[in-house]
């Protein structure tokens, strides 16, 4: 992290190339330019790639060759193992990255990553969503290897967009449209979605969903290295949305967005519930910065499912502090709730 602000500016400035060093997928793109230099100064300082393979690298000579050659990628550990024994600095390598490459990718494309990561409210609100409806291709046998985002709301997968396209942009994405068995006239529908979220031809993928009950949307980044980033920063988000306001109260959006649901007849409450017992924690300790009353329980109905509430006489401070961001219908439920003008239960 080259600099993080806590308390004064909602916004943590990083390199995020630093959190790629250590992962053996990583390949990079590097210009032409700076691979003949670094070639002349192996020459220069050692007599030859060969004499200098012998001495240090250990590899096979014939793939070192192949790099500065004819190949495409380095590998980004071996290239920095280069560099430092050339007395290049990493600053100097990030420099000329161009793009990344990893095998075992669902992807034949590059990665293209900003070298200067900026973490403000807009990321944080969209990475909390991410964590509340995202996955990453696990499926209980291989490593998390894309970046998969499903949402019945087309409103919610929209921003969703919008958020790659703002945080890393130039990258390859695609929707999948899962449709149940219906008579849905699905070539129409594709087309107004493709016009909606402003989608190519090649960006638009349908298929049928057996066991779903209504139309979903997924969007797919088919990207090992993007997923293996996209987790390494939540640790990063989680400390700075402890220290500061702003970030906390995006974060709670996002994930309002995605798991929270708006409730009153009787009684009047928000409430958040997942699985996830630590995450459940982690926000009310988000909820306790802001100074809320809330309740955390278990369900005794479903097993390992958590909650958190906040009370009918909390919902103005949460409707003006936080809401539900990208989800415009649960924000008007509950401004509703707020005005108290429902006279039936609403879920959303």
């Amino acid at each position: 992290m080259t600099k993080s602000v806590y308390g004064t500016e909602p916004f943590i400035k990083l390199n995020a190339y630093d959190f790629l060093i250590n992962n053996n997928i990583v390949y990079t793109k590097i210009d032409n330019l700076f691979v003949k230099s670094v070639k002349e100064k192996i020459i220069q300082e050692y007599g030859s790639l060969r004499q200098y393979n012998l001495q240090k690298l250990k590899i096979c000579y014939g793939t070192l060759k192949y790099n500065f050659s004819i190949g495409r990628y380095f590998k980004l550990t071996r290239l920095l193992k280069i560099a430092q024994d050339i007395n290049l600095s990493k600053e100097e390598v990030f420099n000329h990255i161009s793009a990344f490459f990893a095998i075992g990718s669902h992807t034949s494309r590059e990665l293209i990553l900003q070298k200067e990561f900026i973490i403000n409210e807009n990321f944080v609100e969209g990475y909390s969503l991410y964590l509340a409806e995202g996955d990453s291709g696990l499926n209980g046998f291989t490593k998390p290897r894309k970046v998969r985002f499903t949402n019945s709301e087309l409103s919610i997968v929209r921003y969703f967009i919008e958020w790659v396209r703002r945080h890393f942009p130039g990258n390859y994405f695609y929707l999948n449209i899962i449709y149940p068995q219906t008579d849905v006239p699905i070539s129409r529908l594709t087309e107004s979605i493709k016009s909606y979220l402003e989608l190519k031809d090649d960006q638009i993928r349908v298929k049928k969903g057996y066991y779903n009950k209504k139309l979903k949307y997924r969007v797919c980044l088919d990207q090992a290295i993007l997923i293996d980033f996209i987790l390494s920063l939540e640790k990063i988000i989680k400390k700075a949305c402890t220290h500061n306001k702003a970030l906390a109260t995006s974060y709670i959006r996002g994930m309002m967005a995605g798991e929270g649901t708006v409730y009153f007849k009787k009684s009047r409450y928000v409430r958040i519930e997942m699985k996830n017992e630590r995450e459940i924690k982690y926000l009310s300790s988000l909820f306790k910065l802001f100074g809320y009353k809330y309740t955390i329980s278990s369900r005794s109905t479903r097993k390992n499912m958590w909650s958190i509430y906040v009370g009918a006489k909390q919902l103005k401070k949460f409707y003006n502090e936080i809401g539900f961001g990208s989800h415009k219908g649960r924000q008007a439920i509950l401004k509703m709730a707020v005005d108290k003008k429902l006279k039936v239960n609403q879920f959303f």
